[in-house]
C-alpha cells in the first residue's frame, strides 16, 4: 500500500507543469497528511497530530487533515481539541460522515449520551448502513436501559456486518435484558464463536478499533487538483522499419549460428 501510494504521488508530480505553484503547495500538504496517517497507524498520536498540523499550515483548506487531526487528538486524550477540529471539519465537509462520527465518539467519552446520539444519527443520515454508528447507538440505548430500541439498531448493525463481534454481543445483551432470553443467548453464543474465528471485528478504544469512520483519510495522489488533465506536449513521428533478409545477416558460428538449430 505504501509503495503503491508513493508511486502514485511520484507519477502525479511528474505529470504536472513546472509552474504549478498552487498544486505544489497542495501536494506538499497531502504528503504531510499521509505522513500523519502513517504515524497514526503506529499509534504515535502526538507525532501524528504534529504532521497534520504541518499539513494545515501548508494548506489551511485541506479538510481531510483537519478530520485526521481530530482523530489524533481523540486518541491522545485531548477531547476538547478533537471536538474543536471535528466541528471545523464538519463545516468544511458537511456531507462527510467522519466529522459527526468523531464528534459522537468524543461525546460518548465525555458521557454526553444525548449529544452522541444526535451525532450518530447524523452519520446514519449520510450512510444508513454504517455498522459503527448503529453499534454505538445500541450501546447508548443499553446504557439508558432502552432495550427494545437497542435491539433494533444493533440488529441493523449485525445485518450489515455479520462478523461484527461487538454488534452481535451487544444485540445478545439487549435481547436478554429485554426479556428474550433464548434469542439473546443464541447471539451471545454466536459472539463467542466469532471471537475464535480470527476474522471477527471487535471494537476497542485504540486507533482503527472504533469503526471505519474513525480511521484517517489518506491521499491517493489522484485527487482532481493534483492530476494534470492537459494534453501532454509530445509528438509521434511515423517511421518505417526495414526488415533485413537472412542472407544479409553477419556471419555467425557455433551455437549462435542460424544453422545451429536446423534439424539434421
Amino acid at each position: 500500500m505504501g509503495t503503491t501510494l508513493a508511486l502514485v504521488l511520484v507519477i502525479a508530480a511528474g505529470c504536472r507543469g513546472r509552474g504549478a505553484t498552487s498544486t505544489d503547495t497542495r501536494e506538499n500538504a497531502y504528503r504531510a497528511n499521509n505522513l500523519g496517517v502513517a504515524l497514526l497507524e503506529q499509534f504515535k498520536y502526538d507525532e501524528a497530530a504534529a504532521a497534520f498540523r504541518r499539513a494545515l499550515a501548508i494548506d489551511p483548506s485541506l479538510a481531510i487533515a483537519r478530520v485526521n487531526l481530530g482523530l489524533a487528538l481523540l486518541y491522545a486524550q485531548d477531547l476538547g481539541g478533537a471536538a474543536r477540529e471535528a466541528t471545523e471539519a464538519a463545516r468544511a465537509l458537511p456531507s462527510a460522515p467522519q466529522p459527526p462520527y468523531l464528534l459522537g465518539l468524543v461525546a460518548r467519552a465525555e458521557n454526553r449520551n444525548a449529544d452522541a446520539r444526535r451525532f450518530f444519527d447524523r452519520v446514519l443520515q449520510i450512510d444508513p448502513h454504517d455498522a459503527g454508528a448503529n453499534t454505538n447507538l445500541g450501546q447508548i440505548d443499553l446504557q439508558d436501559r432502552r432495550y427494545a430500541d437497542a435491539a433494533i439498531v444493533l440488529r441493523r448493525a449485525v445485518d450489515d456486518e455479520p462478523y461484527n463481534v461487538t454488534a452481535v454481543y451487544n444485540l445478545g445483551l439487549a435481547l436478554v435484558r429485554g426479556g428474550q432470553s433464548e434469542s439473546g443467548q443464541q447471539m451471545l453464543d454466536r459472539s463467542q464463536a466469532l471471537r475464535k474465528t480470527g476474522y471477527g471485528v471487535t471494537y476497542g478504544t485504540t486507533y482503527a478499533e472504533q469503526g471505519r469512520y474513525a480511521e484517517a483519510i489518506v491521499s491517493t495522489g489522484l485527487e482532481p487538483e493534483l492530476v494534470d488533465a492537459s494534453v501532454p506536449d509530445a509528438t509521434f513521428t511515423p517511421a518505417t522499419i526495414h526488415r533485413a533478409s537472412p542472407s544479409s545477416w553477419p556471419a555467425m558460428s557455433g551455437c549462435c549460428s542460424p544453422t545451429a538449430f536446423r534439424p539434421a
